[in-house]
């Protein structure tokens, strides 16, 4: 097992770990798997802030691969409301050549693909894996455990200082 192995967190990372169009495939689910864990708009907007570099030279793909990753991430932004990273204008995020994930049934791909992977030359359904809630971010175990420890504190302070009143009253 490679212990220097971890999931791609951001887009940037899915286009830095590809190699060849079966490890894009391979990145994109990790960091799909890695989406699942974002609660909070704002830590969505952090993954997806950084441009991922071009990957069609490398790749000699057509650009399909980086097509694919600017229309999930423009599809997800589109789905829950939030504003899509500017790099998704820049030229190369479009495929030259049609992508269909099932050429076989390529009718139900052309129909049912979402706006932005038609627009980009990508045909499929993807995964809504982002579960975005409202109200307070989530937080780890041990910050619960922390602002309990000093929320403990303070009460105790608190009937520290109103025993030692008692005390001068009785007096």
């Amino acid at each position: 097992m490679n212990k220097s192995w971890k999931r791609p967190t951001t887009a940037a990372e899915i286009a830095v770990e590809t190699r060849d169009p079966e490890s894009f495939g391979r990145n994109l689910r990790d960091w799909q798997h890695e989406l699942r864990t974002v609660s909070s708009a704002a830590d969505f907007a952090r993954r997806i802030s950084e441009a991922p570099s071009l990957m069609r030279d490398l790749l000699q793909d057509h650009g399909q691969c980086d097509a694919y990753l600017a229309a999930y991430v423009e599809w997800l932004c589109e789905r829950h409301g939030l504003p899509a990273p500017a790099w998704l204008a820049e030229p190369g995020r479009a495929a030259e050549k049609a992508w269909f994930d099932y050429p076989p049934l390529w009718r139900d791909s052309f129909v049912h693909a979402p706006a932005a992977f038609r627009r980009r030359g990508v045909f499929t359904r993807p995964d809504d894996v982002l579960h975005l809630r409202r109200g307070r971010p989530k937080v780890s175990a041990a910050e619960k455990r922390r602002k309990n420890a000093a929320r403990q504190r303070r009460y105790r302070e608190r009937v520290k200082e109103k025993l030692e009143r008692l005390k001068t009253l009785e007096s």
